[in-house]
This record gives structure tokens, sequence and C-alpha cells, in this order.
């Protein structure tokens, strides 16, 4: 019996050292502080800046219908190619060409056509509006009045940023230099807005980004922000899965024509 005692009042003991001890933890977890610190580094170029350029050269790219150069083999000539992303702008050039059934030769003596691309516009622009009291410097000459400066307190504030790309490309026959082809001017702008309502946001939208949101939350399409597909490679139609091609231009009659007669003793 001594036995069975003593078990009993161990066995009762044991919870109360177990709530000392997560008593004790608990007060030293309440006092204990710490911190954590989160590296971040920048770019030179935002990543903004980069898809509203990128972005808006797909977009004007998209509407080229080289379909009138397939099956040609033809050089691409991009010397009066100019632009920040050069590595992207010449070749997207290059994938929509084959996509479209160019046939692209690394030589212009290996090519029966030349095509020239050129770049007239690939640059950003931004406006702000601010609905509030902008931030004011106070001079020292004033009597009476502490100089200083008076932050900015804005009840509504807006900021627009927008990419602009303009391309146009024509095609030669290399032998004659007779004009084969010509896709027109393309133009084309991406946007991005961003908006504080209140010291509330910023609630960003724009064309470059996949509807609105405020710090990461989805809202509700704004009016006149239509959502914006993304780009992909161009193909025919095929049962529902690609996108149909526009409609074609003047240069596919005569590329009919020139090419009956070009390809006449060319050996690729």
């Amino acid at each position: 019996m001594r036995t069975n005692r003593r078990s009993t009042r161990v066995r009762n003991r044991t919870p109360n050292h177990r709530g000392l001890a997560l008593a004790v933890v608990a007060a030293l977890a309440a006092g204990a502080s710490g911190c954590g610190t989160v590296k971040t580094s920048g770019t030179a170029r935002t990543a903004t800046e980069q898809l509203l350029l990128t972005n808006a050269w797909d977009t004007a790219l998209q509407k080229v219908d080289f379909r009138a150069l397939a099956g040609v083999p033809v050089f691409l000539d991009t010397a009066n190619v100019s632009a920040v992303d050069q590595g992207w702008v010449v070749s997207s050039l290059r994938q929509s060409m084959l996509a479209q059934g160019v046939l692209l030769r690394p030589k212009a003596e290996q090519a029966q056509w030349v095509v020239e691309a050129r770049v007239g516009a690939y640059g950003t622009d931004s406006s702000n509006w601010l609905l509030g009291i902008s931030q004011t410097t106070i001079p020292p000459t004033l009597t009476g009045v502490p100089s200083g400066t008076i932050p900015e307190i804005p009840l509504i504030k807006k900021s627009d940023q927008k990419g602009v790309a303009k391309l146009a490309l024509f095609a030669y026959d290399r032998a004659s230099g007779r004009l084969v082809w010509e896709s027109g001017t393309m133009l084309a702008v991406a946007t991005a807005k961003d908006v504080q309502v209140l010291g509330i946001g910023p609630i960003q939208s724009g064309t470059i980004r996949d509807g609105a949101d405020l710090a990461g939350i989805k809202l509700p399409t704004l009016p006149g922000e239509l959502p914006t597909p993304k780009p992909g490679r161009f193909r025919m139609r095929r049962r529902g899965t690609y996108a149909t091609a526009p409609p074609a231009l003047p240069g596919a009659e005569l590329k009919q024509s020139s090419r009956l007669s070009d390809t006449e003793g060319f050996a690729p």
C-alpha cells in the first residue's frame, strides 16, 4: 500500500510541475522582443518601365502581318532598330516572322528578299494630378512666420505612365531593288495608373497589370479599363486554339507575282 501511495503522490505532483514550466515559458515569451530584417535591392530601371515599353512593342508587333513573306528566304536588316531593350525587340521580330512562315537567312546574300525594320518611337511619358495641398516651402524672410517646409497633403493623387512604341517594316528584292512589301506604321501604347484617395493606396491599374488591386487585393475593373490579352505566338486559327490572323495587307498580291519571277535561278 505504501508503494501505491507514493506512486499516486508522484502522479499528482507531475501536472503542477508542468503547469509551472508552462507559466515560466509564457512569461519569458511575453517579456522577450525580437526583430527581423529583409534585404531589398533595386535595379537601374524599374519593372514598370520595362513592362510599359516591352508590352507596347509586343502590341504593335502583333499588328504586323508577315504572311505575305511566307515561304520566301528573307534577311532581316535591323540596322535602324534602336531601342533600350534591343535584345527583346530584335528577338521578338524574328520570332513573329518565323511563326508566320517566313524563312530567315543569317546573311543577305543567302536571301531573296531583304526586310528592313525601323523604330520611330520607343519611350515613356508620365503625368501627375493632385487634389489637395502641394508641398510648400516658407522662406525665412517673412517676419513672425516660422520658416520651413509644409509637406504635401493630398486628398486625391493620381499618377499616369505610358509606354509608346512605333515601328514599320518594308521588303525589297535583293537583286532588283524593287519594293515588294510594306507593313505600314504600327503604333501602340501601354499604360500604368496609380491612385491614392485620402492617403489610402496606391490603387494600381493599367494595361500592364491584370486588373486593379490595392495592396495585393484584386478590385473590380475600373471604368475604361478593359482587360488586355496577353501577348503570345501568332498562328492561324486551328480548331479554335490560336488567334485569328489579321487581314492581309496590300503587299500580298505583289509578293505572289514577284516570287514567280524572282525565284527562278535562285539557289538558297
